[in-house]
């Protein structure tokens, strides 16, 4: 995972009082906050345009060790799912195109998504 930046500057007042209102309720960093309102705006965004956006889908645990050449992961909720990359970062990456390789199987260009409850 890479770390890129974005600095924001001149934030309104009325704006900037209420990010620190709500994340002192909440009792999470400026950062943490300000990361989970843009991943559900783009949760929003990806629900309306029909596509998968970063926290369309549930966090999984992918279990990893490194070879003699490799790093080699696969999920462990879809032990099926295995993958290889040169960093760890590529590992993740590999695994995240991989599972929605296999997610999308048979899925036409052009669909839709939904949240549903499963009990």
């Amino acid at each position: 995972m890479s770390n890129k930046q974005i600095l924001i500057r001149d934030v309104p007042e009325s704006l900037y009082e209420w990010i620190e209102n709500e994340r002192h309720e909440k009792r999470v960093s400026q950062k943490d906050f300000l990361l989970k309102v843009l991943e559900n705006a783009a949760s929003q965004y990806a629900k309306k345009a029909g596509t998968a956006g970063p926290s369309a889908f549930s966090k999984m645990t992918l279990v990893y060790w490194k070879s003699k050449k490799f790093w080699l992961g696969k999920l462990l909720e879809h032990p099926e799912i295995m993958t290889q990359g040169t960093t760890l970062e590529e590992l993740e990456h590999n695994i995240r195109e991989a599972y929605m390789l296999m997610a999308l199987d048979e899925v036409p260009d052009k669909y839709q998504i939904r949240e549903v409850a499963i009990t």
